[in-house]
């Protein structure tokens, strides 16, 4: 003969935190677990009221666990659906009337009966206080790292100034040639450990979440040329031949951040020249992504000995070198344990194929950018070409992409009467805005030393250029960076990719004047 199971012992007995209550709040119902994690008994919550068992800590001004709890609750009550909160700071009561700070991540759901009414409301929690405290000391830890980084950036490039500059001296010194050389390698040596600053930090700042991209469509002919002509002197020290460039029509662009991109190339082709054969050669060859045709892959091969199947797993570890020292090759290993983290950033990915005794192939895929040239950047609308103003304009644009500059360039030969004042870094752009004091200003927002929001403000600060018009060109697009800019001052917020008609537009609105000295067409807001 069969017995029914006794449901409330079921119940109460299960092993997870569950507080079942009625419509006005009271507790019915318990499980052992919860008490448990609550530090209470049954007796003495079961038939009281919810906020009554379990007050905000008194001693805490801050506590918002009740009115989070409370306003969940009603939510449930209201709409008779399941309600799962954020994860919440809410004391507990311990034996002897003190609070505990506890983290918990609740769920509440309804519970109806036959007529379709809200009977109950089960409140389910997991007491999550240790995950919590393990991820505060995480941040405390991160926090500590990045300070001691930056202290030890500042303590160490001090020095390393005094060193490059007078080594720098001697060289233009009137030396014997050993001592000459002598002064160089003290240069070279400063520059090399100068380098490796730069690398562990950035490396750093890309784990912390902390650098700045400007992720939009790169030429990557312009790009490659400048890499491989850079690095032409270091590739005939071991009579390296750097082959052309191949590309198939269609894939000349990449969405990516320009001078990111060029620092992940020039440690791909350097790690190509330095580990190849004397005498081999190093090809690049940009085509579509293996899997998908939106993707851009680019390919630096060298014909060197390869990297056997076990030594690639450690490849883009920090620090790992895979026994190069030991043939005295130079380096520091962080070239590709970089390189990997910032194209992983720029939303790419980047891998490797390797053939023992024949060589490496290095591969990048990245998002595939569209072309942004005048005949394809207008909207539609009528272009109003070679306007002449009443007077000779200055505009100055801070933008760290050569590329941009180059289209500002040829959009503006559509007004004769403005000449562009480039500025490649953020403090440059404030140096020549208060000496030359231009009659409008394009600033983008990814600049290599400062934010374009920190060049903007210190614009408005300064009484000398707080009046000069700023147009911001950015490829972001989201509404709350556009109020945010616009609310800081900015005249006008534009989207890359640039469209023409709509920069010329911004640009004759605040250059053409009335007689009175005045803008034609004040503007002062987003335009797409």
């Amino acid at each position: 003969m069969s017995h029914e199971p006794d449901f409330r012992a079921l119940f109460e007995h299960a092993p997870v935190p569950l507080l079942v209550l009625d419509p006005g709040l009271t507790i019915v119902g318990v499980t052992r677990a919860y008490l448990d994690a609550t530090m209470t008994e049954r007796e003495a919550i079961v038939g009281r009221g919810l906020f009554d068992v379990f007050p905000d800590n008194p001693d805490d001004g801050a506590a918002t666990g009740e009115a989070n709890l409370g306003a969940s609750l009603r939510r449930v009550i209201d709409t008779g659906k399941p309600h799962t909160m954020a994860t919440q700071k809410y004391d507990i009561r311990s034996p002897d009337g003190s609070f505990e700070a506890r983290y918990w991540s609740p769920v509440n759901s309804p519970v109806f009966d036959a007529a379709g009414q809200l009977a109950y409301i089960i409140h389910r929690v997991e007491d999550v206080s240790e995950l919590v405290h393990v991820n505060e000391q995480l941040r405390a830890a991160s926090t500590a790292k990045d300070e001691f980084l930056s202290r030890m950036s500042h303590e160490l490039r001090t020095p390393l100034t005094a060193v490059s500059g007078f080594s720098e001296l001697l060289a233009l010194a009137e030396l014997e040639p050993r001592q000459r050389e002598w002064a160089g390698l003290i240069r070279s040596a400063s520059q090399h450990l100068s380098r490796l600053i730069d690398d562990v930090l950035d490396i750093s700042r890309i784990a912390a979440g902390r650098m700045s991209l400007s992720l939009e469509p790169v030429a990557l002919g312009p790009l490659l040329h400048d890499v491989l002509e850079l690095l032409r002197p270091l590739a005939g020290r071991d009579d390296i031949t750097l082959e052309p460039v191949t590309s198939p029509g269609g894939h000349g662009y990449a969405f990516a951040d320009s001078r990111r991109l060029k620092q992940v190339l020039i440690n791909l082709v350097v790690n190509a020249i330095k580990y190849n054969r004397h005498g081999g050669t190093v090809h690049i060859a940009i085509g579509p992504g293996n899997a998908d045709a939106e993707l851009v892959r680019i390919e630096v091969r060298d014909t060197g000995h390869g990297i056997e199947p076990e030594a690639r797993a450690k490849l883009f570890v920090p620090f790992e070198r895979l026994g190069a020292a030991e043939s005295g090759i130079d380096g520091i290993g962080l070239g590709l344990a970089l390189s990997r983290n910032l194209v992983e950033a720029m939303q790419g990915e980047i891998g490797v194929e390797s053939v023992a005794g024949e060589g490496s192939t290095f591969w990048i895929e990245l998002a595939r950018g569209d072309e942004v040239t005048i005949a394809d950047a207008t909207d539609g609308g009528a272009l109003v070409t070679d306007l002449e103003y009443d007077g000779e304009r200055r505009v100055l644009y801070v933008e760290d992409t050569l590329a941009n500059i180059r289209l500002i360039e040829a959009i503006l030969q559509a007004r004769p009467s403005v000449s562009l004042l480039p500025a490649m870094q953020g403090r440059l752009g404030l140096e020549l805005a208060r000496e030359h004091l231009p009659d409008l200003i394009l600033l983008d927002i990814h600049l290599p030393d400062l934010d374009g929001d920190e060049v903007l403000a210190r614009l408005k600060a300064d009484p000398a250029t707080r009046q000069i018009p700023v147009v911001v060109l950015s490829a972001d697009a989201t509404k709350s960076q556009t109020k945010r800019l616009l609310d800081a001052g900015a005249a006008a917020y534009l989207t890359k990719p640039i469209q023409v008609a709509r920069l010329l537009e911004t640009l004759d609105a605040h250059l053409v004047t009335n007689p009175d000295g005045r803008a034609k067409l004040p503007v002062n807001g987003s335009q797409r």
